[in-house]
């Protein structure tokens, strides 16, 4: 179902991803916003050349050493391009079997100063 987008009371708001016609307001805006710039490589963007981040540098590194590049990153990162958070912690998971690094990064709303959470998983 497709929301009427007249009645947001927020200036900050986007499509949400992997739905039809709903948005992502709040921390569920800064949540993707956070997987985003993971997700997205340095130079990407034509526009923005300095969105999103160099993590390709954790793949093929030791998890120890990926574990620390991806808290780094998140830490440079995160409050350059989404400056609506505060990061309270990072933690790092890693899976011996897939090779799969999962960053969970708690954050608080420095608008709402609601705190949550979002998972980033780094392959």
């Amino acid at each position: 179902m497709s929301k009427d987008i007249t009645n947001i009371h927020s200036k900050n708001w986007q499509h949400k991803r992997g739905s039809i016609g709903d948005i992502a307001i709040n921390n569920e805006d800064i949540k993707q916003c956070i997987n985003s710039i993971f997700a997205t490589s340095k130079g990407e963007v034509p526009l923005n050349p300095e969105a999103g981040t160099n993590i390709i540098e954790a793949i093929d590194e030791n998890p120890e050493d990926a574990a620390e590049i991806a808290i780094k990153t998140a830490y440079k990162e995160i409050p350059r391009q989404e400056p609506r958070c505060e990061i309270l912690q990072t933690v790092p998971e890693i899976n011996i079997n897939t090779g799969e690094l999962k960053l969970t990064i708690y954050f608080k709303n420095k608008k709402t100063n609601i705190t949550d959470k979002t998972e980033v998983y780094i392959k």
